[in-house]
């Protein structure tokens, strides 16, 4: 990259009224990297580290880059992006019913549904910059385009495991912003000129409140609820024919994505029985048309 490359001279993540802003949302510590390889390795790195020191990082950590210069998604594949062309961060999540002395962990089973809902608010934030996002379930948010769905933003989870300490789990998203690769989407490219830093406060404020929700009242994703609904109805996987590829070898699923159980598992309808999958690459698969049934 050449110092003339306009990249090169991408504003800052966050201004100062922006950083207020974020400080007052998340009530905890936050920072802002130059570069970093990833920062979801990187935040599971300190929160091991402060975990071993006896003082576990807070809820709601969070540590962003400027440029993330080796990303990486689902099945480690590889994600990288030019600097300032995306944004990137990750948040440590420790949720809990109730706080302090007396707060409650929320058992682990609960934690798949943290990535759908900080997916959920990456949608959200998204639709109101006037962008069709959905969510392809597990962890990916799409834009409709005239040529499909394109991928715009992914979102991994990593937990966190330390003796004498409940586990923690780490999301990290990574959000195309200026440009896109080859076969994806960009918030540029759907029309919305936010810069990174309004729609990182405004993902944090979406998120917070979700996650605020869910910790006070699991039972509002677990069971029939408005959070549950709110969630579903962005999960553009539902109600489509999909295959799930499964890890370890298993034989690949086939059927209609139905609905989510109580552990946000996705819930398939394959040969006459319902099949709820809790880790696969799933993929949308074309609708059957009345010339594919001759």
């Amino acid at each position: 990259m050449t110092p003339t490359d306009p990249r090169a001279q991408a504003a800052p993540l966050l201004d100062d009224a922006q950083t207020d802003r974020l400080a007052e949302i998340l009530r905890s510590p936050f920072e802002v990297l130059p570069q970093i390889p990833s920062t979801n390795d990187e935040l599971v790195e300190r929160a091991q580290r402060a975990a071993r020191r006896g003082q576990p990082l807070p809820d709601l950590s969070l540590l962003a880059a400027e440029h993330q210069s080796a990303g990486r998604g689902r099945l480690d594949r590889q994600w990288v992006t030019g600097p300032g062309d995306a944004l990137t961060f990750s948040l440590l999540l420790r949720p809990a019913h109730g706080s302090g002395p007396t707060a409650v962990p929320l058992p682990t089973q609960s934690f798949p549904w943290l990535t759908v809902l900080l997916a959920a608010a990456i949608a959200q934030t998204l639709r109101a910059q006037g962008i069709e996002a959905s969510l392809k379930w597990p962890n990916d948010v799409l834009v409709e385009t005239g040529s499909g769905f394109r991928k715009i933003c992914g979102v991994l989870a990593s937990l966190v495991v330390h003796d004498g300490s409940a586990p923690a789990l780490v999301l990290g998203a990574g959000l195309n912003v200026a440009v896109a690769p080859e076969g994806a989407a960009s918030v540029r490219g759907e029309g919305s000129e936010a810069s990174r830093g309004d729609l990182l406060v405004e993902i944090a404020e979406r998120f917070t409140a979700l996650y605020r929700l869910f910790a006070e009242s699991p039972e509002s994703l677990t069971g029939p609820g408005e959070l549950r609904a709110a969630v579903e109805q962005l999960l553009s996987t539902l109600g489509r024919r999909v295959r799930a590829e499964l890890p370890g070898g298993q034989a690949a699923l086939e059927g209609v994505a139905v609905g989510l159980d109580e552990r946000g598992a996705l819930v398939i309808d394959h040969d006459g029985g319902r099949i709820a999958v809790s880790a696969a690459d799933v993929v949308h698969l074309r609708p059957i048309e009345e010339g594919d049934r001759a």
